[in-house]
Parts: structure tokens; sequence; C-alpha cells
């Protein structure tokens, strides 16, 4: 007997049933067997689709241009990332994490200006995450996720006030072509024009064309739908048409997986940011960079130095 045939039949049959039966709700399948059938589907594609090889600029010589005399070197850099803002006394969602009182936003810059902080491009800390550049210990990147409008109504004038530089990872397919209502709704988007006003400040990059949404994956499991290959490989080109045919990219819900990380690298993404908490350092997987959230009550200093999240105190309370 062929016990090695046997296997291989045997193997290609449950697979074909597992197969089959995602696609009818009727048979039911139990949740392991189909976290098998995926497991195997995802090392297929590994195995069958080997990493691209990423084209990372070459770093030349050694780059301490940013670099005063005497100054001491950053050897990790705060990612910090923000999404909407608004005025506290407008703020119908306190506990919603992704938004931010304005006067905390301004509190937050103020001290960064006056700590003497550096706000890097994402080239530079491109280069300081691949060894080839210096960056005071003193830098952050100030990041934006979503493209919300105001970002510009209310972040620009106070990023521009202090010289500030910021990154804006937009979902291409929401931007609009009107000003809409900031203050009032999370459906107001940047306008065109609004993106070219503001290029002395930010610089725009990608956070898909349209999948910044949860769908069931597999399994029912909901998850990015950029986490889903076809999706993505069909979203990259209309975010580039759309004017962000950029290197850089922030997954959404900052999620991602093999499948994800390839069709990146294939169309020559050469750096990406998730929510995982923490520094970026030199030698970091430049397609899994951490951040640091910023939250109304976060003690913002105290991130900054930790990448640990507490609370503030508010000023009169003793500790």
């Amino acid at each position: 007997m062929n016990w090695k045939r046997i296997r291989f039949i045997v193997l290609l049959t449950m697979i074909v049933l597992l197969a089959v039966s995602l696609f009818v709700p009727a048979l039911k399948i139990p949740y392991r067997a189909c976290m098998v059938y995926h497991k195997l589907s995802e090392k297929a594609f590994i195995v069958l689709n080997p990493a691209p090889e990423i084209d990372y600029p070459a770093t030349g010589e050694f780059d301490s241009s940013r670099m005063k005399e005497g100054e001491r070197r950053a050897e990790r850099i705060p990612v910090l990332m923000y999404h909407y803002l608004i005025p506290k006394k407008e703020n119908k969602e306190p506990g919603n994490i992704s938004i931010l009182n304005l006067e905390v936003f301004e509190e937050n810059m103020r001290y960064l200006h006056e700590q003497g902080y550096y706000t890097a491009t994402l080239e530079e800390l491109e280069r300081f995450v691949h060894g080839g550049m210096a960056l005071p210990e003193k830098t952050v990147v100030l990041t934006f996720d979503d493209g919300y409008e105001n970002n510009y109504t209310y972040a620009y004038p106070i990023l521009k006030e202090y010289n500030f530089h910021a990154a804006l990872f937009m979902i291409a397919g929401r931007i609009q072509e009107e000003d809409g209502k900031p203050i009032k709704t999370h459906t107001s988007y940047l306008t065109q024009q609004q993106i070219d006003a503001s290029r002395d400040v930010f610089e725009y990059h990608s956070h898909t064309y349209d999948l910044h949404y949860l769908k069931d994956l597999y399994c029912g499991r909901k998850l990015s739908a950029a986490s889903d290959g076809k999706l993505l490989k069909e979203d990259i080109p209309l975010a580039k048409a759309a004017g962000l045919d950029t290197p850089y990219f922030a997954y959404p819900y900052g999620e991602f997986n093999y499948r994800t990380l390839y069709y990146l690298k294939k169309e020559n993404y050469r750096m990406a940011f998730t929510v995982n908490r923490g520094f970026a350092k030199p030698g970091d997987d430049p397609m899994k960079l951490q951040r640091l959230n910023v939250t109304s009550t976060t003690d913002f200093p105290y991130l900054l130095e930790t990448g640990q999240q507490r609370e503030s105190i508010p000023p009169g309370v003793d500790s």
C-alpha cells in the first residue's frame, strides 16, 4: 500500500470539503475546522508567494545634519498618533479615544515647542530606522489618521505657528469636493484644495483608498478589509491614482497579515505603521512600526518618556 499517496488524497479531500463548506452555510462547519482550513490556505499562499524584496534607497554616508554640536542622539523616537480634533465643549463622545479635545492638542504642541522637540519627516524616520541618520534626542514624529477636515481647520494653524511638521494618512476615497462641517460630523473629510494648501506642514500618505471598514473575512471573524489581499490589491492603484502615490502606509485599525505585507511590498511600499504601542528604533521592521496614541486624558510628558499611558493629573490636584 502507498501510504504517502493515501495521506495526500485524504488531506486533499479534507481541504476540498472544508473549502466547499465555507460556501455552503447549511453545513455549519465547526470553527476549529474552519481555522484549520484558513491556516492551510495561508501557508500555501506564503509558499507560493515569497515576500518581494523592497528596494530601499541607499543610505550613503551617515547623515548627522540634523544634529547640533554637543547634542545627544535619539535612541528611539515616539511616533504620536492623532485622529479627530474638536473643542472640549462640543465633544459628545469623551470616552472615544480617537477623539481629542482641541485644548489638549494645543497643550501637547505647546509642550513640544517649549521643550525644544524636533518634528521629523517620514523620510528622516525611515533613514533613522535603517541606521543611516542621526536625529536629536528630543525628536517626535506627528501622525494623523483618516484625513478629517478638522485636521486642517484646527491642527494646521497650530502646527504652522510652531513650524512643526506632520504626516497625514488619508482615506483617499473620502476626499471631499467641497468644505464640510468639521465641528459637527465625523463624515467631514479634507478637500483637495485644503490638502494642497497645507503641504507646507503636512505630508500626505495612504490609509487605503476605501478599505477603512470591518468585514467578515473568515470563520465569522470581523477584521480590517485591508487584510483581504484581493481587496487590497485592487485598492492600491486607486489610492495612487487619487494622488497618494507614496511609499508610506498606515494600516486601517492597525491590522495586517502576510497578504497585506506581500501586496504592499509588491507595490513598493517601504514603511508602514500599526497602532501597537511603542517607540520606533533602529533595526525595527519598517513595515511594522509602532506608535503612541494620544487621548484627552494622556499624561503627555510621561507618554513621551516611557511610551506608557497614564492619565494626567488636573492642575491643583495633588498626586
